[in-house]
């Protein structure tokens, strides 16, 4: 269980990417898109992400703590951490994926796109503590 608990405290790469991801292109489309000033994207893009976001940062959070519990809890073969992390990025970018074509926002292409990075870039991360 030690394990499981150090794998889950890995997401923080997820968080990472996924918040820098998706305030680098609200940003970018406050000033392209909307005429923003400087500090009003500034301002706005931290309150959208932050604030209006936080609902999504508490579910996200709640989610992948729970898939990784879950999936690392029976099998802890290193073999196997890119299906585990492919399922996850499947289960929780599906909603996203869905938004983004019905929705035509594109917000949400950058946030699949950025979690699939972290999930990428927190694979070493979690072989390091299954080969331990």
């Amino acid at each position: 269980m030690k394990e499981v608990m150090k794998i889950v405290s890995t997401n923080w790469v997820n968080v990472i990417v996924i918040f820098i991801a998706v305030y680098v292109a609200g940003f970018i489309s406050a000033i392209v898109e909307d005429r923003a000033t400087f500090s009003e994207a500034l301002f706005g893009t931290t309150y959208g992400i932050l604030g209006y976001g936080m609902m999504f940062w508490i579910g996200f959070f709640i989610l992948i703590c729970f898939l990784d519990t879950l999936l690392f809890s029976f099998n802890k073969q290193p073999q196997y951490t890119n299906y585990k992390l492919a399922i996850e990025w499947v289960l929780i970018s599906s909603p996203f994926i869905y938004w983004l074509i019905r929705y035509n926002q594109w917000i949400f292409l950058v946030a699949v796109l950025a979690f699939l990075a972290g999930q990428f870039l927190r694979k070493a991360y979690i072989f390091k503590i299954l080969q331990s």
